[in-house]
């Protein structure tokens, strides 16, 4: 796992074992946490209508475009100019809460407007308390950043998983009781209560009035950060505001469901490497034999991690709709598949954003984001008088698309041969479809009659088993060189030069 022009030995390993400890970590935390999260998303699913979850989804339109504005690109400014010095840190965690009490404040102006647009008279009040959770979580922006850069991903990763173990507990109490959206709301301010409190227990920056003088490398780096964040508040939330607005809260709460259903599990997954990769491509930013090595290395594991499992739950969408959520669900079927399909392909392109970043080619990554939002928006647009499938199918087309372009500029800022990259790919690739193959004839050609649940129970153990069996297969060699670096790092052992 060593490439020329890699830091020196003990430098590399250092990062490399800060690196596998914290994706540990981060697997325990978000698996954990997920196991809660599926059980109760799909008890608190069978309580609740789609239309209480249409409702919501109405909100997070709003409350990602704030959260957006308020933390300004904050985070990764601190993650990223580690020159910043302690009287700068104090300024941008005072400027992160002026931040969020104007988010808040925002958020109570737009709130009867929003109702009128998406002609929902309970989206106001819902608007107005969960908009307090832009004060509350901008205490927590510059402290997470810190604990980032430090490396402090077992810290991170158990503040993750408290929040993880409460929130869906509580939101699903309120289902029981009865609170029908509200739930879903107090659900999220709850979890912006829990992480701002357990992260200030751990690491705390004092405050001192902001001075453009003094932070202007930080307001420029943020800018082109927010605006590239706003781009991708936008089309990242347009599928939601046009379904909203043409489809009605039923069919955005199906689709809300099924994008739900597709992409957490995925970016769970995605999340146990992707937490770690910011702060690592930091560490190396300067380097960029390190750069493309780990930035490699971490695209191999996301692919082996994550296709099949995407890939997996399209095969079996159809089913598991049926057995775990109940016909009243019926529409989220369809929609789930593609989406599942699309997150698979995007978590690909997960790391590019991460390297532009620690490359400071924040400049670029803020115009493709601008550019990806004008091909998108319209993209829903028209897949929208299909439903919510065109939804869906605007996704699976487009952003694929777009990240090949992206890929020609991520190849000359890391010196990155095309055919390095697409055997990164390949142990996640080959395994995957053979996969299909095996999946979809045994579901075409010997069990289109079984009952929904055994071939539910069948299609997951059989996929698992070929993709397993394949990719030892074809790959051994490759994994157990994978293998033999873990076991090296994890005890210790010294690397040869």
């Amino acid at each position: 796992m060593t490439a020329t022009g890699d830091p020196p030995i003990a430098d590399q390993d250092r990062l490399d074992r800060s690196a596998l400890s914290g994706a540990a970590w981060s697997a325990v935390a978000k698996w954990c946490s997920q196991l809660v999260a599926w059980g109760g998303t799909i008890v608190v699913a069978r309580i609740l209508t789609p239309a209480d979850y249409g409702l919501l989804s109405m909100a997070g339109v709003f409350l990602a475009l704030v959260l957006a504005l308020s933390e300004f690109g904050i985070g990764t400014s601190v993650l990223t100019l580690r020159e910043l010095r302690p009287e700068q840190l104090r300024q941008l965690n005072a400027f992160a809460l002026l931040l969020g009490v104007a988010g808040t404040l925002l958020t109570l102006l737009a709130a009867f407007p929003l109702g009128l647009f998406f002609r929902a008279p309970n989206l106001p009040p819902v608007l107005t308390v969960v908009g307090l959770t832009f004060t509350i979580s901008s205490l927590q922006t510059v402290p997470v950043a810190l604990l980032r850069r430090a490396l402090r991903f077992r810290t991170l990763a158990m503040i993750e998983l408290a929040r993880g173990l409460i929130v869906p507990v509580v939101t699903l109490v309120g289902a029981l009781l009865g609170l029908r959206y509200w739930a879903l709301a107090l659900g999220s301010v709850v979890g912006a209560l829990v992480t701002t409190t357990l992260t200030l227990t751990r690491q705390r920056e004092g405050f001192a009035w902001p001075r453009t003088s003094s932070l202007h490398v930080v307001l420029r780096f943020s800018r082109d950060l927010l605006v590239g964040r706003l781009a991708w508040i936008t089309y990242q939330n347009g599928d939601f505001a046009v379904a909203g607005r043409r489809l009605g809260e039923a069919a955005l709460g199906s689709y809300t469901l099924a994008w739900t259903l597709a992409n957490t599990p995925i970016e769970k997954v995605a999340g146990m490497l992707s937490d770690v990769a910011p702060s690592l491509f930091s560490a190396v930013q300067h380097d960029r034999a390190a750069l493309r090595r780990y930035f490699l290395n971490l695209t191999e594991l996301l692919c082996l991690a994550i296709l099949p499992a995407s890939v997996g739950l399209a095969l079996v969408s159809s089913d598991a709709v049926s057995v775990l959520l109940g016909p009243k669900w019926e529409g989220t079927a369809a929609p789930l598949a593609l989406l599942a399909l699309y997150a698979g392909a995007r978590s690909m392109s997960n790391l590019y954003s991460h390297v532009f970043n620690a490359t400071r080619e924040t400049r670029y990554a803020m115009w493709m984001s601008v550019l990806l939002a004008g091909l998108l928006v319209p993209g829903f647009i028209v897949g929208s008088r299909f439903g919510t499938v065109g939804l869906a199918t605007a996704w699976l087309v487009l952003h694929p698309m777009f990240s090949v372009l992206v890929f020609r500029r991520l190849r000359r800022v890391l010196d990155l041969r095309v055919a390095e990259y697409v055997q990164s790919l390949r142990l996640g690739v080959d395994g995957t479809g053979l996969m299909v193959a095996i999946v979809l004839g045994f579901q075409w050609f010997l069990a289109q009659t079984w009952p929904a649940g055994i071939r539910l129970a069948v299609s997951i153990l059989l996929g698992a088993t070929t993709f397993t069996l394949a990719t030892w297969m074809l790959h051994r060699s490759r994994l157990r060189q994978i293998i033999g670096w873990l076991r090296r790092i994890r005890k210790g052992t010294p690397a040869e030069a």
